[in-house]
């Protein structure tokens, strides 16, 4: 199991009398209180001194229980003027139907699925007025694939042993079908058998290869010298194992792309069917037989773009970006249909009043993964100040083991990570110098899970250092501060088993309202919630120099000293409404990358 962030030297922080999600009363801010944090802000802070704690002990009711990692102050402002709202907005019920509606999908870029996917999105949004008001934009950006769109039909893989026993291993003739994952995206049509070799030293012309690992592209290359028909594959990543002790992932078939391919019948399998091949080779000879049906489809693809105008600040814009392919309902039917109902109830709140309209506009973006986020980017005439990437966002922590987590933008603790920080199985990547801008997003972020967790009575919520992989990054490469929502370690991911059932909609809905929170108060910021924003940063400050000076590394403690500077100063702009170029640059610690 993935151990909890944060655990430990966070939960020294977390001083509150009140049990999580207790109703507590919330400490007010005012004129006066905004003045005084301003006054502070006009030279560099350091840590607070022994008043200004005195001062913050006095005014402040309490600090987060609910998230493993920095406390985050819970008082009126920031996130908290919009979760309760969006929460309660959400349209659970109507998002699962979406989930469904793709999960029954098979979403390759450009194939009937993703295409299917797309126009149910466009329907919605076009019903709930995108497109038809001045203020509620829609926007189709075309691409082209840099390969035809690839639609599997059927396949099927079939066992013979010696013996004369025949069985079917797995099949499928539905998009919809358990099985669905057997055939790897790229994959050729064929009609093929031969005897099994277990390894690419016994493998002879017209055999067919079965191997444990993934599918490589030296692997295929070699076989296809070798004379192999066919290869056939069992391979699945350490994270795919069954946290649970019931060994689910021996019937889970990997999902793979792949990419140009080498022209070879291919298929991968369940760790229970490669044994049963392997049991029939042993007692005597095995013959696999594999038939594929698959077709070129669409040369060119679509995103989609809905976009909230804002009122005051229009050519500001906010970016929450989710993918639509991967045939999964984790990955990404969940961040995707969470998404929709984001926008779609966003839209319901305004029109009735429920919140104000916001400043700077928000855009709502589905495509195909990271192309999207490169080609909104390319397409823009606004001015990008955050984006919020939704995907895997409704995982159930009871059948899949996933935790409900952060991914913050790049920040100290991304370069040299320290507990209570804790990198996921996905792991860690090179941050680029440049990327170290100081800037608050990551505790709006914060925030938004905290308040959302506030709102429902309780819900326990992590968080990671920065590490990478999807449309997030795009923005962050582009300059843009960007957070990512997301579930791991997830034993489903990329497999056959990423299916309805592993999805838990009040996840799912939790999820969601906290990333639209974390966009509306990156678009809405009002002069009363630097407080609390300021406050939360303290605690994420005496946090990080405190392990600094734990684990003795005096670099790691002059960089978040200099990070919560830059923060700081962040956040009076922000909040504040200063010129946007008198935000913070990179950080000068480019030589200790």
């Amino acid at each position: 199991m993935h151990e909890a962030h944060g655990r430990g030297a966070a939960q020294a922080l977390t001083t509150s009398s009140s049990p999580p999600g207790s109703s507590r009363p919330l400490a007010p801010w005012g004129a006066a209180g905004v003045a005084l944090v301003v006054a502070a802000c006009q030279t560099d802070p350091g840590l607070p001194s022994a008043q200004e704690l005195a001062a913050m002990v006095q005014q402040t009711q309490t600090v987060s229980t609910s998230h493993e990692g920095p406390a985050v102050e819970l008082m009126e402002g920031g996130t908290q003027r919009f979760a309760g709202t969006l929460y309660n907005a959400f349209r659970e019920e109507r998002a699962m139907e979406t989930v469904r509606f793709m999960d029954a999908r098979y979403r390759t870029p450009g194939s009937e699925g993703f295409q299917q996917a797309l126009e149910t999105i466009e329907r919605d949004l076009r019903a709930a007025g995108f497109g038809r008001r001045a203020e509620l934009e829609l926007e189709i950006l075309e691409t082209e694939l840099e390969r035809p769109a690839w639609n599997p039909r059927r396949a099927e893989l079939r066992l013979s042993t010696s013996d004369g026993g025949e069985s079917v291993l797995h099949a499928f003739d539905r998009p919809s079908d358990p099985d669905r994952c057997m055939l790897p995206e790229g994959a050729p049509a064929c009609d093929v058998s031969g005897d099994v070799a277990l390894g690419l030293g016994d493998l002879r012309p017209g055999e067919i290869l079965l191997v444990e690992t993934r599918l490589r592209r030296d692997i295929l290359l070699r076989a296809k010298r070798a004379g192999a028909v066919a290869v056939v594959s069992a391979g699945l990543n350490g994270y795919n194992l069954d946290p649970t002790g019931r060994e689910r992932h021996r019937d889970a078939i990997h999902f793979w792309d792949l990419g140009s391919g080498v022209g070879l019948p291919v298929a991968q399998i369940s760790p229970r069917s490669y044994q049963l091949i392997v049991d029939a080779q042993s007692a005597g000879t095995a013959r696999l037989s594999l038939v594929a049906e698959v077709d070129q489809g669409e040369t060119s693809t679509r995103t989609i773009v809905a976009t909230v105008v804002g009122d005051s600040r229009p050519q500001e814009v906010v970016a929450l970006s989710s993918h639509l392919e991967a045939p999964g309902a984790s990955d990404n039917a969940s961040g995707a249909a969470g998404q929709l109902e984001n926008a779609l109830s966003l839209v319901r709140v305004l029109d009735a009043g429920g919140l104000p309209w916001p400043q700077r506009s928000l855009a709502f973006i589905w495509g195909m993964e990271n192309e999207e986020a490169e080609l909104w980017l390319e397409s823009q005439e606004r001015t990008p100040v955050a984006a919020v990437n939704a995907v895997m966002i409704g995982e159930s922590r009871a059948e899949t083991g996933a935790l409900p987590l952060l991914e913050r933008y790049p920040d100290p603790g991304a370069v040299t990570t320290i507990l209570p920080d804790k990198h996921t199985l996905w792991g860690s990547r090179d941050i680029e110098p440049e990327w170290l801008v100081p800037n608050g997003l990551s505790i709006i972020a914060r925030c938004a899970l905290v308040d959302v967790a506030e709102h429902v009575g309780g819900w326990e919520t992590f968080e990671n250092p920065y590490e990478g992989g999807t449309d997030h990054e795009r923005f962050i490469e582009s300059g843009v501060p960007a957070v990512l929502f997301w579930h791991f370690t997830d034993f489903t991911f990329h497999t056959s088993l990423d299916r309805v059932e592993m999805i838990d909609s009040l996840e799912l809905r939790r999820m969601a309202t906290a990333a639209l929170t974390t966009a509306m108060a990156m678009a809405d910021p009002e002069a009363g919630d630097l407080t609390r924003y300021l406050r939360s940063l303290d605690h994420e400050r005496s946090l990080r120099i405190s392990a600094a000076q734990g684990a003795g590394d005096a670099a790691i403690e002059a960089d978040w000293r200099t990070w919560c500077n830059g923060v700081r100063h962040w956040f009076r702009v922000h909040c504040l409404g200063l010129d946007r170029s008198e935000l913070p640059g990179p950080m000068e610690t480019a030589e200790e990358l």
